[in-house]
């Protein structure tokens, strides 16, 4: 935004949505394909999210998650989501419990930047616009959200290091670690990601023979140096949230840089084909022949 003071936003998440975030994994992020998703908001800012569970009375709207911005990309074209993503900081970020309380009252006394408050009786459709929120606003959401619990299937999540290395190295251990750890999501998730040994081998194959065994980011080449094959396939968007298990959604990166990016929660943007790492660092791939730029 450019302004001095920070500016939240609210937005509206479908609950099928919602509830489908939970049973791939909590992503921490939120696609829209409205450019305000970007223009909007700036890192370190917050996005509020709105779900409507459904109720034997009607529709409770609660408060789903605060994602507290980290990182703005873009996502591949076509994406079904939408154009635009926002991430949220892993470490101050929250998603709500969706048994929470009903937040209709405390929706329709907010003001927004505008002074518009939500007159239409349906509150999801008065917010599918993205609207900024006042200062007051975001006050007022806080003090809501301060007595809220989290929603535990977001957190009860394997570490996706591990995922990699245990499809990699010990396919037999995969299932009884997923079912030891990844319980937060759906016993179809675990099932899928169970069933995924096999054809992400041939994937990994497919990408050191695209590549000749190179990494992506670094062009370091352990085949042609050491006569050894030492880079190892990526999931750009994580398995353990919601990623797909396809070349599209896969790069080969030589130990260096895929422990890097584990390690510091990079980002890949789709625009510019880069991972943004902490402090605004960007890195460009330096070899693609398969994945598409926004």
């Amino acid at each position: 935004m450019g302004s001095n003071s920070p500016v939240d936003l609210l937005a509206y998440w479908r609950w099928d949505n919602f509830l489908s975030d939970l049973d791939e994994g909590a992503g921490f992020n939120f696609n829209s394909n409205q450019p305000r998703l970007h223009s909007a908001i700036d890192v370190g800012e917050s996005l509020w999210l709105v779900t409507g569970r459904p109720s034997p009375h009607g529709t409770a709207y609660v408060l789903a998650a605060r994602l507290v911005i980290t990182a703005k990309t873009h996502n591949a074209a076509g994406y079904r989501y939408g154009r635009f993503r926002l991430w949220g900081d892993l470490a101050k970020s929250r998603y709500f419990t969706h048994q929470g309380p009903d937040a209709s009252a405390l929706l329709r006394g907010l003001r927004f930047d505008a002074d518009r408050p939500i007159a239409a009786a349906h509150i999801g459709q008065a917010l599918q616009t993205l609207r900024a929120l006042s200062s007051a606003d975001a006050r007022c959401l806080e003090a809501w959200a301060s007595a809220l619990t989290d929603e535990p299937r977001a957190y009860a999540l394997v570490d996706e290091m591990a995922l990699e290395e245990t499809l990699r190295e010990r396919p037999p251990e995969l299932g009884p670690m997923l079912t030891r750890t990844h319980r937060g999501v759906s016993d179809a998730t675990r099932a899928r990601l169970t069933s995924a040994v096999s054809r992400n081998r041939d994937l990994v194959l497919e990408l050191r023979a695209l590549y000749q065994g190179r990494c992506q980011l670094c062009a370091f080449d352990p085949g042609t140096l050491y006569a050894v094959d030492l880079c190892e396939a990526h999931h750009i968007v994580y398995l353990s949230r919601g990623g797909e298990d396809a070349l599209a959604n896969m790069m080969l990166l030589c130990p260096n840089h895929h422990s890097t990016v584990h390690a510091t929660g990079a980002i890949f943007d789709h625009a510019g084909l880069s991972y943004i790492f902490p402090k605004g660092r960007r890195d460009p791939l330096v070899l693609n022949k398969h994945l598409t730029a926004a």
